[in-house]
């Protein structure tokens, strides 16, 4: 670790937003589109997996509950700090490798215990980038492009024709392309890494993230939040897309243009004003209509947006639990909750999904009569981002 970390203590030239030299700037950046593009990967083409491998054992949900406990098991860990950039490239390699196995293991079991291995694989890859990440996509410059690029690469590798067919070849070179990229960002960044501080998270920083998680995971289950909307498949994954990806640039966007930097009492209170979104989301639920199916799914995709482009100003005084504790909640109120949903799903149906993002808004509601007490506690320096 120690050669590594003097690589890092190098001075480097003053770029744009404080980035180095113009090369390690690029990389920066290309680096945020890796990132976000291998997140987004993970949550539409392991779920299509799961779903056609493992219906019959909780809905088809397990790879991504795997991927994602494994992602949240392994972020800001000593191990993760310490890694070298090989690691970065072997990991991802593996990852991009690892989407062949389904097809080439002998036996549906096989093939399916393959997917759970690789979904396990690429969270600990998605947990290393995260833990190493020296960048915020919506402190980069004036508009957070970066998801919105790697929401159409995902895309273009999801929909490649060969890739429709079952073969992996779009999803595998995408995913190899990323691993590149991150090795490479990783080798010439002149950066000192910190740990990643999500895994210090508070309920208000949880919920928002629980809620997209749930959405994506439970996307090919065909819930209610989509069916009532007579979308196809394809368009309901084009849909989630768009929610994860272009809705925080949007939304970051507006909020950058509309809320003066300064203003760290607003930016505290952006917080529960996403929960507030978090509480109303799963109430469109009791109405019949598309506008209130439409809501169902943009509300809830709403407060993660908010609670991603705000200014990150934790209140150090309010998280009071060991980092263990708040680890756990996060995998509770994540791939926990939606493991329970798809067990549920084949006896409950769409009220399987529907309660757990009951659940999600009852914390909400409960979290901001709490916390509405300390929204004048003094802000202190931003995180971050995670997704």
């Amino acid at each position: 670790m120690g050669t590594r970390m003097s690589e890092r203590q190098r001075p480097a030239a003053t770029g744009p937003h404080g980035l180095g030299q113009p090369s390690v700037a690029a990389l920066v950046h290309a680096g945020e589109v890796a990132q976000w593009t291998v997140v987004l990967l993970a949550w539409l083409w392991l779920g299509e997996q799961g779903m056609r491998l493992g219906w019959s054992l909780a809905s088809g949900v397990l790879a991504v509950v795997l991927w994602w406990a494994a992602r949240l098991l392994s972020r800001g860990r000593v191990w993760a700090l310490a890694s070298s950039p090989a690691w970065m490239g072997l990991l991802g390699l593996l990852t991009a490798w690892g989407v062949w196995w389904p097809d080439v293991l002998p036996g549906h079991r096989a093939a399916h215990a393959g997917l759970l291995v690789l979904a396990m694989v690429w969270g600990v890859w998605c947990g290393l980038i995260e833990t190493r990440s020296q960048s915020s996509t919506f402190s980069l410059g004036r508009v957070a492009w970066h998801p919105v690029v790697a929401a159409a690469l995902t895309y273009g590798a999801w929909r490649m024709p060969d890739s429709v067919s079952s073969a992996p070849v779009g999803v595998s070179a995408v995913l190899a392309l990323c691993a590149a990229v991150l090795h490479a960002r990783e080798r010439f960044s002149t950066r000192q890494p910190t740990v990643c501080r999500g895994v210090h998270s508070s309920l208000p920083l949880v919920l928002p993230s629980s809620a997209m998680g749930l959405m994506m995971g439970s996307l090919w289950l065909g819930n209610a939040w989509c069916a009532g909307l007579n979308l196809s498949l394809a368009w309901m994954a084009t849909s989630h897309l768009v929610l994860m990806a272009g809705l925080p640039a949007l939304v970051a966007g507006f909020m950058r243009w509309w809320v003066p930097d300064g203003d760290a009492r607003f930016h505290e209170r952006l917080s529960y004003i996403s929960l507030g979104f978090l509480i109303l989301g799963p109430l469109m639920l009791l109405g019949d209509s598309a506008v209130h199916g439409a809501l169902a799914m943009v509300l809830p995709s709403l407060a993660w947006a908010v609670h991603l482009g705000r200014h990150r100003l934790p209140r150090g005084s309010a998280v009071r639990w060991a980092p263990g504790v708040q680890r756990g909640l996060a995998l509770l109120l994540g791939p926990g909750l939606l493991a329970w949903v798809g067990l549920l799903s084949p006896w409950q149906g769409p009220v399987a999904v529907q309660s757990a993002f009951a659940l999600l808004g009852l914390l909400a509601a409960v979290q901001i009569l709490y916390g509405v007490r300390r929204w004048a506690v003094p802000a202190s320096a931003g995180l971050p981002h995670e997704f």
